[in-house]
């Protein structure tokens, strides 16, 4: 049996931060939105966590970096793709923010839901083995290609988001479009100035933000491929569209397939660009 523990461990451990998760969204959502315990938002929160519980299971293993630093990057990456980013769209996309000091709220609570997440991940999840800090593990990264090569590299993964975004967004116009038209839903699209500066300034957030993570992953390209992917969608848009009730349910399968769409493409995409260069032995 490896020092991580074997089948049933694992299994254990998923369940247990299964839980976790289950237990942040239900009370989150009673305590901070007002929204009722009901067997539908049960089922919804459920469902959602276990994505999330299934995806942190397989992902932390592969971080090699000390408990401490698996903890940061994972409340790095929670922090930002779960939360932050999605939240700064919302602020353009929907009326559910009176106003800054709304949203700042809303940054706070997320930044304390994703710390108590991470560090429980972490806890349960991490290798005991890592001896590397994050710090020393990035410097190490870039320190195969130059800094000039990064920042191009950087402003490339930032620039390519809103063509992916764009494209498949127009594919699922037809059947969202109405949702966004009826100001019941406090749903809106703003115009095409605001909508592309917004949507680059998520793009270079995302690269930003998941290279420390490509830094810190074991594995070949794939594997790093496969976690950017499903950093992007399960934190980045599954839980948020399944566990938002908020949300008109109508337009949730749709955006579901939009953003897988978009995570398969970019993620792939990312991989490839924030990949580091080979050292010559």
């Amino acid at each position: 049996m490896s020092r991580e523990g074997g089948p049933v461990v694992r299994v254990v451990k998923t369940v247990s931060i299964l839980l976790v998760v289950w237990a942040i969204d239900v009370f989150g959502n009673l305590l901070v939105h007002g929204i009722q315990v009901t067997p539908a938002n049960l089922v919804y929160d459920f469902v959602s966590s276990l994505a999330m519980a299934v995806f942190l299971a397989w992902l932390v293993p592969l971080i090699r970096l000390k408990l401490a630093s698996v903890a940061l990057i994972l409340w790095a990456e929670l922090f930002a793709v779960e939360y932050m980013i999605n939240y700064i769209e919302a602020l353009f996309f929907t009326t559910m923010y009176a106003g800054l000091a709304d949203f700042g709220v809303a940054l706070l609570r997320a930044a304390v839901v994703s710390g108590v997440v991470a560090a429980v991940a972490a806890f349960l999840f991490g290798s005991r083995g890592g001896t590397v800090g994050l710090g020393a593990s990035l410097r190490d990264y870039l320190s195969t290609r130059t800094r000039r090569s990064w920042a191009v590299r950087i402003v490339v993964a930032g620039l390519i988001y809103f063509p992916v975004y764009f494209f498949f967004g127009m594919l699922v116009t037809p059947f969202v479009l109405p949702y966004y038209n009826n100001p019941a839903y406090g749903l809106r699209i703003p115009s095409f100035g605001v909508m592309v500066p917004v949507e680059i300034l998520r793009g270079f957030l995302f690269a930003l933000v998941l290279l420390p993570l490509m830094a810190s992953l074991g594995g070949g390209r794939n594997t790093k491929f496969a976690a950017l992917a499903a950093m992007l969608y399960i934190p980045g848009g599954f839980v948020a569209l399944v566990g938002n009730t908020l949300l008109p349910p109508q337009i949730v399968p749709f955006h579901g397939t939009e953003i897988l769409a978009d995570s398969i493409v970019y993620g792939y995409a990312l991989s490839r660009i924030l990949q580091a260069k080979a050292k010559s032995v």
